[in-house]
């Protein structure tokens, strides 16, 4: 389970948390990558959440910011890495804090490990496992793997996140700056729609972020991932749904559901169209058999 990329309340938060903890999923990531101003969960609130997902069995990773902009999201990531011994670093920053020394160091999806000269980098500073970048064709992960040997994650469903930025894009898209920030990501618990001209669905705003406008799912490819040394798929919280997908997924990998059934499944249970193209090699936005 990836963590919550976008702004709900604090209490949605804590419920989305205590469901985790009795879901079939082996690993939760719980911190913040977005942006430091959300409503969700303070530090404070994160150790509670940590301990409770302990007590229920589940392994759990911090994930920090994918981009570190200024000296309070750099203390905030230095408070965040202090709470637990498991990190997931998205900005190369978090690999040079004294705060991340002798813990366990994941590369996460926005760490441009694109290939296998770069996961040898990232192994030679101590990482131990890396979640691919959400671009990477199956051809060029299954090549990394078979020549770095790395403990390897992919993003299997949810909203791509496509692209960071300093300012806030929902903050603009109401007339504000970034340091005038007024909450308005709490208004959309899956992202501000943008469309085309035309009426499509282009991209999904989130805060200083920019996803995807369908839903990316490699649910019918779980055992092509694994045949190439995948060892786990992340989902991607949404704000509704979540269990569901899991456990699609989770009968997937258990082999108790075929490719084309499930992939029947998560089409009733998400909103939007979904895509895969670039694991297929294709256009992101295309869904590829």
């Amino acid at each position: 389970m990836g963590p919550i990329l976008f702004d709900w309340t604090r209490d949605t938060v804590l419920r989305f948390y205590e469901e985790a903890a009795g879901l079939p999923v082996e690993r939760v990531y719980v911190g913040e990558t977005i942006c430091v101003k959300k409503l969700g969960l303070a530090l404070k609130d994160m150790e509670t959440v940590i301990n409770g997902l302990t007590a229920a069995g589940k392994k759990v990773t911090l994930s920090t910011l994918a981009v570190i902009s200024n000296e309070d999201e750099l203390q905030y990531t230095r408070e965040l890495c202090s709470l637990h011994d498991s990190i997931e670093a998205n900005d190369m920053a978090v690999l040079n804090m004294a705060e991340t020394a002798g813990k366990e160091v994941f590369a996460g999806p926005h760490i441009t490990s694109y290939n296998a000269p770069s996961v040898e980098f990232l192994k030679g500073v101590g990482v131990t496992q890396v979640c691919f970048p959400v671009e990477l064709p199956k051809e060029s992960i299954a090549y990394a793997i078979k020549h770095t040997g790395v403990e390897a994650e992919v993003f299997a469903h949810g909203k791509l996140p496509l692209a960071f930025s300093w300012r806030c894009y929902t903050s603009r898209a109401y007339g504000l700056t970034k340091t005038e920030c007024r909450h308005h990501c709490t208004k959309f618990p899956d992202g501000m729609e943008i469309k085309t001209l035309d009426g499509k669905p282009l991209f999904t705003v989130n805060g200083t972020s920019i996803l995807s406008a369908d839903t990316h799912t490699l649910v019918e490819s779980t055992e092509e991932l694994g045949a190439m040394g995948v060892k786990a798929v992340r989902i991607s919280p949404q704000h509704k749904d979540t269990a569901k997908v899991v456990e699609v997924f989770r009968r997937r990998i258990n082999g108790e559901t075929g490719g084309k059934e499930g992939l029947e499944e998560i089409k009733t249970i998400c909103r939007d169209n979904l895509c895969n193209g670039w694991y297929q090699s294709k256009a992101g936005k295309d869904y590829a058999a």
